[in-house]
């Protein structure tokens, strides 16, 4: 009885180390699993690269590819990038701020033909403010449609890549979901333009039956048409074309019966063949002029504003405006007058 009694302690004793043994296997396997993760992680690639460029060539897909917007190989976004703007990241300080700005082909904004630099007045603004702040600020060659588009802010603001887009008017409908700096430029008129001797009889006081022509982005759109003109158009009378600042996609509709009539900035450049008749030009829909958008949780707007405060105040800002006209500066190039531009004049 004795034996027996001693020999089922054994086996209760075995038990144990048994279990004990299974355990400390299964630890063993986790933490390889993790060490092994670790090491995959860190080969990923690190941090995202900014892609800053500087002269209008291609740098990874900027516009259209994933540059500076995953960890390299398609994967999450970097967070690192969260941390930018806080200056608590290693890397990542506040010490090179990023703006993008789109090639408009007009005084304010426009690449040189021969250096591929950015130009225009948005340029001029951009480098007097960061020095009067002490800030260290790029120029970003990129695609306006990565920052915002149709009603939302798109992968270049929420993934981080740039600090901010320059150009960009303030309106009722983007103010939701993005913030903007004080207006750098007068707000813009909306005007409705049509053919020549206007054969559809378009009338301003009257759109009824009326099929209007916008460009898609833009806050030239239905809801601007509203306020400016207390008709509530309607969406079989709007038709959206993509973007072309020089208009002639919305000519060529206009040419080909498709619409009525166009509306549009009034800062966009038109034919000098007189082939478009103004019908109105209306009281700005706009809260503001263009101006340098950025996320909601940007900090970027605490010293942008005063140090353009102080510029518009200063002889430095009343020379830039002067080259908007200056043909030997941008004044060769088509769009506005430094009259219809510049916030103090």
């Amino acid at each position: 009885m004795g034996q027996g009694k001693y020999a089922k302690e054994d086996a209760g004793g075995g038990s144990v180390f048994v279990l004990l043994c299974i355990l400390v296997l299964i630890v063993g396997i986790v933490a390889a699993a993790g060490m092994v993760m670790a090491v995959l992680n860190y080969n990923r690639g690190g941090e995202a690269p900014i892609n800053i460029n500087v002269d209008g060539s291609d740098s990874g897909g900027l516009g259209g590819g994933n540059a500076g917007y995953s960890n390299g190989d398609g994967g999450d976004i970097d967070t690192s990038w969260i941390q930018r703007q806080s200056g608590n990241h290693p890397h990542y300080d506040d010490t090179v701020w990023s703006f993008l700005n789109g090639n408009n082909d007009n005084r304010v904004s426009y690449l040189d033909r021969k250096t591929r630099q950015h130009r225009g007045h948005f340029v001029d603004v951009i480098n007097e403010v960061c020095q009067i702040a002490g800030k260290n600020c790029e120029i970003v060659h990129g695609n306006w449609r990565d920052c915002y588009f149709d009603g939302f802010p798109q992968r270049a603001l929420l993934g981080r890549w740039w600090d901010g887009c320059m150009g960009f008017s303030i309106s009722a409908d983007r103010i939701r979901s993005v913030k903007f700096s004080t207006s750098t430029t007068k707000a813009t008129r909306p005007v409705l333009l049509t053919r020549r001797g206007n054969p559809s009889r378009v009338n301003a006081d009257n759109l009824n039956g009326i099929k209007i022509g916008i460009l898609a982005g833009w806050w030239a759109n239905a809801n601007c048409i509203f306020r400016v003109t207390g008709y509530d158009i309607r969406d079989d009378q709007v038709i959206e074309y993509d973007q072309d600042a020089n208009l002639n996609t919305l000519v060529a509709g206009l040419d080909g019966g498709e619409v009525d009539a166009i509306f549009v900035s009034g800062a966009l450049p038109r034919a000098s063949d007189g082939s478009l008749e103004l019908v109105r030009e209306f009281e700005p829909c706009l809260l503001g002029g263009d101006s340098l958008m950025m996320r909601k949780d940007s900090l970027l707007k605490n010293w942008w504003d005063p140090a353009f405060n102080k510029l518009v105040n200063s002889r430095a800002y009343r020379e830039i405006c002067n080259d908007i006209d200056d043909p030997a500066a941008h004044g060769s190039k088509p769009g506005s007058s430094a009259a219809d531009i510049c916030v103090n004049l």
